[in-house]
């Protein structure tokens, strides 16, 4: 039986993939080994050879044995979704970023310095939003509403190695995430309880993709060759949509089902037709 191992992520996928062995694991806590062009990954409860990987890492601080583990994926040529190459593209926000502009994308206007005593040279409209480094998510990401907060995170930023970004708040009504896999494409509206939408959701709904958008999304997923891809998207009053991030881990909460049995299935097409 070939063995499937799911880096992070959720506990449904031994379900979803009954005709393997699904081993799961931390990317925290693994140790990552290539012999005689294998590759086995180690951690407290044993070492595997898995056959094909399921990346789910989703937001937690980027470090560097994650690059390496890709590296590594990559090297061996083992099946893995998204590709090793795919991940590494959006492991930094800046490429990300920069890959859905060449796309034309409507991406959120945005200010970048990588020391933090550069922050007197940026002067936006309050309410802002402050963000740190790689992370997705909820984390890194503060709410600039007046200059006495900002004169005290700027003081807390100095401590820090990352590159910071400034861009303006949207105030917006509708969250939205489409998801595509493969050539079939999704969308969701979300609902926070905070400012931070995607941060103790309250709300989800799915509705019928715009086809302009799943277009867009679709060239974006050819160009980076990712079998699984989602925007994430803001919507104000008036209608007018910014692109926030591309996600190449994104979560599943909220769709229908159909989503994760057509992940599970573009697996089983790679273990079935690469040769490694």
């Amino acid at each position: 039986m070939k063995k499937i191992l799911v880096v992070n992520g959720e506990k449904y996928w031994q379900d979803l993939l009954p005709d393997f062995e699904v081993i799961q694991k931390s990317i925290q806590d693994t140790s990552w080994i290539l012999k005689n062009g294998k590759l086995f990954v180690a951690d407290s409860n044993g070492v595997v050879e898995p056959d094909g990987i399921l990346w789910r890492v989703g937001a937690i601080k980027p470090t560097e044995i994650q690059i390496t583990a890709l590296n590594l994926i990559e090297l061996c040529g083992i099946p893995c979704v998204n590709s090793a190459e795919t991940l590494k593209i959006g492991f930094d926000r800046l490429s990300m970023l920069s890959a859905i502009k060449k796309q034309g994308l409507p991406i959120i206007d945005f200010n970048v310095v990588t020391k933090s005593h550069h922050l007197k040279n940026i002067r936006i409209d309050f309410p802002f939003v402050v963000k740190v480094g790689n992370f997705h998510g909820e984390f890194g990401k503060v709410l600039i509403e007046n200059e006495k907060k900002w004169q005290d995170i700027k003081d807390l930023l100095f401590v820090t190695e990352y590159y910071i970004t400034i861009e303006p708040y949207i105030n917006y009504k509708r969250d939205i995430r489409y998801i595509v896999i493969n050539n079939k494409v999704w969308a969701m509206s979300r609902k926070g309880r905070y400012w931070k939408a995607n941060v103790e959701t309250t709300d989800f709904t799915e509705f019928e993709p715009l086809s302009d958008l799943s277009y867009k999304l679709k060239e974006l997923q050819k160009e980076i060759k990712a079998d699984i891809l989602a925007i994430d998207i803001l919507e104000e009053e008036n209608g007018k949509l910014h692109i926030v991030e591309y996600n190449d881990i994104p979560g599943l909460s909220g769709f229908t089902d159909e989503l994760k049995y057509e992940l599970a299935e573009v697996l089983k097409r790679k273990l079935a037709t690469t040769l490694y």
